[in-house]
């Protein structure tokens, strides 16, 4: 049988007094709905809603009081995947240990595509929304604020209602293979411009390889804005 998070809560505020009892038979499923009713509470401080279910717990260890604190640990955080297992701990004379599968599943808002973005295009303001999503069952990166994908040009086509994931999307090139541009090497207290010519594609901030035209030397170089490249002396 499968505990969800709302009948734990609700069997707890039935039965408080058998919450934490060393000797009642279930204290382990109490204890365990407390750590995940916690860990819900701290995500819900920092803007997330989470809903959980607990796995088959093994009824031999409904038999097993333990005579100090149990201790629950995750495998792995929950923000990271929604699938994890916790272990759960006794550390008295009598110790025991017990691993638990749990479903937490986590929601925040993410940004979305509002209608179909085609590959290539530069994303703005009325192509993206923000919705409340499931965050924790996808590997990939997403994003919470439309100010940091604003600008940024669509690798692949988007359908309409799909979290922007990072692998979606990329900076869009400054500077292409072949373009002009101009050198500018600067520190702190003198500042030289030269031109010269790109020698491969570059976006805000990426270092590229540019052959100044006079002295023909090939340099490393860092994009700054369209048609300019910067380095230090």
């Amino acid at each position: 049988m499968r505990i969800s998070s709302q009948f734990l809560f609700l069997l707890a505020l039935i039965a408080p007094n058998l919450a934490f009892s060393s000797d009642a038979a279930p204290d382990i499923t109490f204890a365990l709905n407390s750590f995940l009713q916690n860990h819900s509470q701290t995500l819900a401080e920092r803007g997330f809603r989470s809903e959980y279910t607990v796995g088959n717990i093994d009824p031999r260890f409904n038999s097993k009081p333990c005579t100090s604190d149990i201790k629950f640990t995750f495998n792995k955080a929950p923000i990271s995947q929604n699938n994890v297992t916790i272990k759960a701990a006794c550390k008295a004379k009598k110790a025991w240990k017990l691993y638990i599968s749990v479903e937490f599943n986590i929601f925040g808002p993410v940004i979305v595509a509002k209608r179909p973005i085609p590959r290539g295009q530069l994303l703005n303001k009325e192509m993206l929304d923000k919705q409340e999503q499931l965050i924790n069952r996808s590997h990939h990166v997403s994003y919470s604020s439309k100010k940091n994908i604003l600008g940024m040009i669509a690798k692949r086509s988007i359908r309409a209602g799909s979290i922007i994931q990072a692998n979606f999307i990329a900076a869009p090139k400054l500077v292409k293979r072949g373009d002009s541009v101009m050198i500018v090497a600067s520190n702190d207290a003198i500042s030289v411009k030269m031109k010269g010519t790109a020698l491969m594609d570059g976006s805000l901030g990426q270092q590229i390889s540019v052959k100044n035209d006079k002295s023909k030397r090939i340099i490393k170089a860092t994009v700054s804005k369209n048609g300019l490249v910067n380095i230090l002396l």
